[in-house]
C-alpha cells in the first residue's frame, strides 16, 4: 500500500485516472471510500488524475493520540506530502467539511502547489475564539471509548437524524481515541479569515442551505479574488456532502473553465 510520510506520520493514499492532478480530502469520520462509495470518482477519473488520500487518524493513515497532533498547519502538510510522494508540483484541490479547512490551511500556507480550490460545507469566515465551544461530536466520541462503537452509531443518528449504511460502516471502523484527540479543545485551533484576500487562486465554494456554512458563503467570496460560491437547496451538511449529482455539475464546468 502506497503511504507519504510527513514528520513520522504515515498517511496512505490511491491514484485513479489520467489528466491533471486532482486531491480528495474527506471530512470528519470519513476516509478514501467516502468519494468512491458516494459516486465521486467516476466522473472525475476519465478527466484527472484523481488522488484519495485518508487524513490523519482516519483510515489507513497513522493515528496519533495526542491533540496538537492535529493542529490544521500539520494536516496540510499531510496533503502535501501526498503531492511530493507522487512528485506533483501543483493539484487542484477537493476538500469536504474538514476536508476544506485543509484546503484552505494549504491555499494559506502554499498556494503554488495548488491550481485551483473546491471547498465545501466549510465556513472561511468562522474564528475560533478562547472560549469556543467545543464540538457535539466530542461527547459522542468520549462515550464511545467508553462504552464501543455502537454508542457512536446512537448519538450520530441523533446529532444528524440519521446514519445511512455506508456511513455507519465508516463509524464503526473508527479508532475514537484519534477522534477525541482530533476534536480535543486543547488542540491548536487556526482562524481560515487568514489572507483571504490573498488567496488569489480560483475557488469554488459550496454548501447545503440548510447548514451553517450556507451562511458566510457568499461574504467570504467577496472577500476572495477569484471565488465564486454555490449554494445547494434543499440540503443540510450531511446532504450537501453525499447528494454528488447536486455539485458535480458545478465542478466539472468550474474546472473546464480553467
Amino acid at each position: 500500500m502506497p503511504f507519504a510520510d510527513h514528520q513520522d506520520v504515515r498517511i496512505y493514499y490511491e491514484v485513479e485516472g489520467e489528466g491533471p492532478p486532482i486531491l480528495l480530502a474527506h471530512g470528519l469520520t470519513g476516509n478514501t471510500t467516502f468519494w468512491r462509495g458516494y459516486g465521486y470518482v467516476e466522473p472525475l477519473r476519465d478527466k484527472f488524475r484523481v488522488i484519495l488520500y485518508d487524513a490523519r487518524g482516519h483510515g489507513k493513515s497513522d493515528k496519533p493520540y495526542e491533540p496538537a497532533a492535529y493542529d490544521l498547519r500539520l494536516m496540510a502538510g499531510d496533503a502535501l506530502a501526498v503531492l511530493d510522494a507522487l512528485g506533483i508540483g501543483s493539484a487542484h484541490f477537493w476538500g469536504y467539511s474538514m476536508g476544506g479547512s485543509i484546503g484552505f490551511g494549504l491555499a494559506q500556507q502554499f498556494p503554488d502547489r495548488l491550481t485551483s480550490l473546491i471547498a465545501g460545507g466549510v465556513d472561511p469566515l468562522y474564528s475560533p475564539g478562547e472560549n469556543a465551544k467545543p464540538s457535539p461530536l466530542l461527547e459522542i466520541f468520549r462515550r464511545g471509548v467508553t462504552e464501543g462503537a455502537d454508542a457512536v452509531v446512537e448519538g450520530m443518528r441523533a446529532w444528524a437524524g440519521s446514519v445511512n449504511p455506508h456511513w455507519e460502516e465508516q463509524l464503526r471502523g473508527l479508532d475514537l481515541q484519534a477522534m477525541v484527540a482530533c476534536l480535543d479543545p486543547a488542540r491548536p485551533r487556526t482562524s481560515l479569515m487568514n489572507g483571504l484576500s490573498q488567496m488569489n487562486l480560483p475557488c469554488l465554494l459550496y454548501a447545503g442551505e440548510l447548514e451553517d456554512a450556507h451562511r458566510n458563503g457568499p461574504a467570504a467570496v467577496q472577500q476572495m479574488p477569484d471565488a465564486r460560491f454555490v449554494s445547494l437547496p434543499g440540503l443540510d451538511h450531511g446532504g450537501a456532502g453525499v447528494t454528488v449529482d447536486a455539485i458535480m455539475p458545478h465542478v466539472l464546468a468550474f474546472l473546464a473553465a480553467l
